[in-house]
């Protein structure tokens, strides 16, 4: 035991430490589910210690000097790391956790702590001089001591002056804030309480420990940003502070032991009378803040679903304005069917007034049917497969005819309409579907009056083609010198070649047009594949010679018959053939492989090709549609051929489907099943 030293120095640092417990708690009770308030908090503590270290250090005998002198020098330390640590979080904890990081800071710390304690390592011994500041021995190892210190403030600073420079608003005040307390603070203490012990001056060591108080301060303002500009909670802790102060000096001043117990009491119980009190306040202050918060917040809503209101109130009006004056019919649907909105166009073409569709469920009002006037089945209705699988349907006019539907009038005539429907999403739920119709009955009867025109002037045109096709073989078949020269006959065999292209090209034309009238005539008869396909090759022979292609043809051994129609097969693989040896370069490479795959047959045709551009990929079964670098690499072609063919493959119950990459070739594939 020894007497304790009440001298004003110590008088200052019990004060000191007592404010610093009174705002680290502060902190601690208004935040201590927060990581940056117990750290904080924590980091008072380390700072609390230090400066009871120096009480007790002063107030020591000299068999105790060297120990309260270690504890001295330990406690910084703490103080230095807590505050490196406490930078990574400060002002908000927005940065990642690392546990290293963590382990690094306070496993240097624990080193830095070993070499205080150790005997003799930093401080050798104390030395009592009456009348002045005890002085401290330290040996030539203080420098370690000293450039930790250095080092993780210097660290700390450096971090917040990061964080300034990427912050702002209320975030820059409060760095500010930390920055000023802790520069202030620590930029003297490193003058008092290190560099002059250092060098044999001791009469200032303790200012450091009551210089805390600025730090403190700061920081805690920093923290708690509006609280402390609350007067009443200022009032409330300048109150509380001024009576702990007061009985403090009280009982410093006791005469004697019962006094002093009394003093003591008293002074435990304004302590927490204090920290009720202050507590209390801000809590009140708080919930003030709160419904004050909560008024404006409540005000703020109500002036934006206002306005929100307005504008989907003004953006209806537009919506629907411009819906109604669209010449197409539009009808919009929720997600159960129901009719929400029928436009004027819509109206006329279906006979219905909006009083009698909406609200009413799509089926009663819109009634859909194919061309022989038999109700089309739910599942291929437009409107609620777009409600299942949420994907947009558009056909046109030129549409197949099994993909045409028609719908009823209120009369119950029908009409052939072209649609876009499309899903109403609303986060990724559909609730709903837009309809958007025409009627294509002159459309559909132009394309009709085409399809009939085209099939007729084919059937005029291949009559005299056929007679000049059989004069000109016949001319050829005529050996040179018998009234014919050998510049005749190379007049004949172009005559033929461009002969031959009139009648495939009418031939094509031909077919499209039974198909488009749905008058294609299908005779199923086995079939072997192989054979078929060799006889076509056969037929591209001299093309293949004059290209100087490469044609590999693979059969899988053992395939079975199909059921086909051979005619139609064959229109199918001379188009897909004569195509890529058509638009595979000179020496290119050209296959064809069939395999069997499971119960279907498979047929590929590859070649080494200028391939299809990726944009237009989506629309080489188009009628008349041909890719530009087909444009350019050659004239020949309609745009007719992968159309028929596609059409062709579907009427034979198979498949049709290809892989391209422009410049490197193409792959089609045919898939048949194979039927007994």
């Amino acid at each position: 035991m020894f007497n304790l030293l009440f001298d004003p120095i110590n008088i200052s640092l019990i004060s000191t430490a007592l404010l610093n417990f009174f705002l680290g708690l502060l902190i601690f009770i208004s935040g201590k589910n927060k990581k940056i308030n117990i750290v904080y908090s924590l980091n008072i503590v380390a700072i609390i210690s230090w400066i009871l270290a120096m009480f007790f250090y002063r107030s020591s005998p000299k068999e105790t000097n060297l120990l309260w002198c270690t504890i001295l020098y330990v406690t910084p330390t703490l103080i230095a790391s807590s505050f490196l640590y406490f930078t990574y979080i400060f002002p908000s904890q927005k940065e990642k956790y690392f546990f290293w990081r963590t382990v690094l800071i306070f496993g240097i710390n624990l080193l830095i702590i070993i070499l205080v304690i150790w005997p003799g390592f930093i401080i050798k011994g104390v030395s009592v001089r009456p009348g002045l500041e005890k002085q401290i021995i330290f040996t030539s190892y203080y420098w370690f001591y000293f450039l930790y210190t250095s080092i993780f403030f210097s660290l700390g600073f450096f971090r917040l002056f990061v964080k300034y420079s990427k912050s702002i608003g209320i975030e820059r005040l409060q760095i500010i804030y930390l920055v000023t307390g802790y520069s202030l603070a620590t930029n003297l203490a490193f003058v008092t309480n290190l560099i002059m012990p250092w060098i044999g001056f001791f009469f200032l060591n303790w200012l450091g420990q009551v210089l805390t108080f600025i730090m403190v301060v700061f920081t805690t303002y920093a923290i708690f940003k509006h609280h402390l500009l609350n007067i009443k909670i200022i009032a409330t802790e300048l109150f509380a502070l001024a009576l702990c102060v007061v009985i403090l000096i009280r009982t410093f001043l006791s005469n004697n032991f019962q006094d002093l117990s009394i003093n003591i009491g008293i002074l435990v119980s304004i302590v927490l009378f204090g920290i009720l009190l202050i507590t209390s306040v801000i809590r009140e202050v708080e919930q003030k803040e709160k419904m004050e918060q909560m008024a404006k917040d409540i005000e703020k809503a109500y002036e934006s679903e206002k306005m929100s209101k307005e504008k989907i109130d003004e953006a209806r009006v537009e919506d629907e304005a411009l819906l109604s004056s669209i010449g197409d019919g539009v009808i919009a649907i929720d997600k159960t069917g129901k009719i929400m909105f029928i436009n004027e166009a819509a109206e006329k073409m279906l006979g219905y007034s909006q009083a009698e569709a909406v609200s009413k469920q799509v089926e009663n009002v819109l009634l859909v049917q194919n061309e022989k006037g038999e109700p089309v089945p739910k599942e291929r209705n437009w409107l609620y497969n777009v409600l299942v699988f949420g994907k947009k349907i558009v056909t046109d006019a030129a549409s197949k005819p099994d993909a045409v539907n028609y719908y009823v009038r209120k009369d119950k005539t029908m009409f052939p309409v072209a649609v876009t429907v499309a899903p109403i999403v609303l986060g990724e739920q559909i609730i709903g579907a837009v309809d958007v119709f025409r009627d294509i009955t002159v459309e559909k009867q132009i394309d009709k009056s085409k399809s009939e025109f085209v099939s007729l002037a084919s059937h005029q045109l291949r009559t005299p083609l056929t007679a000049i096709k059989w004069y000109a073989e016949v001319l050829m078949r005529k050996k040179e010198g018998n009234n014919i020269t050998l510049k005749q006959k190379k007049y004949l065999r172009e005559i033929l070649h461009g002969n031959e292209r009139m009648i495939k090209l009418i031939d094509v034309m031909l077919n499209v047009s039974r198909l488009e009238a749905g008058k294609v005539k299908i005779n199923l008869e086995p079939a072997n594949i192989k054979e078929l396909l060799t006889d076509i090759i056969k037929e591209q022979k001299f093309d293949i010679n004059h290209k100087k292609q490469k044609f590999t043809f693979f059969c899988q051994n053992g395939l079975p018959e199909i059921m086909t129609d051979k005619n139609l097969f064959r229109l199918v693989f001379q188009n897909l053939i004569s195509n890529a040896i058509k638009y595979t370069p000179d020496k290119g490479e050209v296959s064809c492989k069939v395999e069997k795959k499971d119960e279907n047959i498979l047929i590929e045709v590859e070649d080494t090709g200028i391939g299809i551009p990726k944009d237009q990929q989506k629309r080489i079964f188009e009628k008349l549609f041909r890719a530009d670098n087909a444009f350019s690499h050659t004239g020949e072609g309609n745009g007719l051929g992968l159309y028929a063919a596609k059409a062709t493959v579907e009427n034979l119950g198979g498949k049709i489907w290809f892989n391209s990459e422009q410049g490197k070739g193409t792959e089609f594939f045919v898939n048949f099943p194979i039927k007994t």
